[in-house]
């Protein structure tokens, strides 16, 4: 009976394990600043609602203070759970300024990189298809164009 209790112990810590090894980690990226009207609206109107969100909980959020026409800021300027990212972020931006811009950052590699804000609700869809493996709700961008509104290099799905 005794070695049957372990087995089945074992048998759910393996399962545990591994589900936690799956799991993807994901780190959400925001640059904007104070004179940015839509990022002092969003900061305001959405950051609250997404913070609330179940998703939210289970990734790491860095907010970065960017002006409008500067491009990722540099190194000694960013939040120490973002140097990791910063020439993958300098890549992924094309080295554009503007604001706002966001990463999604999963598992060490930018997923998805966007300018302009979403809504707490297109930031949740993003974050639950990561989380759950599911397909992607939006078209992604690995690389942002220099030209405004546009990707050189479109996420696979």
């Amino acid at each position: 009976m005794q070695a049957h209790k372990f087995l089945l112990g074992l048998a759910l810590f393996i399962s545990l394990s591994a589900q936690a090894q799956t799991s993807p980690v994901v780190h959400f990226v925001w640059m904007g600043g104070n004179d940015c009207p839509p990022c002092v609206a969003w900061r305001k109107d959405e950051l609250p609602k997404l913070q609330a969100l179940d998703e939210f909980k289970n990734i790491t959020f860095s907010y970065v203070i960017k002006s409008i026409r500067s491009t990722v800021p540099a190194g000694l300027f960013l939040p120490a759970a973002v140097k990791p990212f910063k020439d993958k972020l300098d890549y992924a931006s094309s080295g554009r300024g503007g604001s706002p811009q966001a990463a999604i950052v999963v598992n060490g590699e930018v997923f998805d990189y966007f300018r302009t804000t979403r809504s707490a609700s297109e930031i949740q869809m993003r974050l639950a298809a990561i989380n759950t493996n599911a397909k992607y709700p939006f078209k992604r961008c690995i690389k942002a164009s220099t030209e405004w509104g546009k990707c050189e290099i479109d996420g696979q799905d």
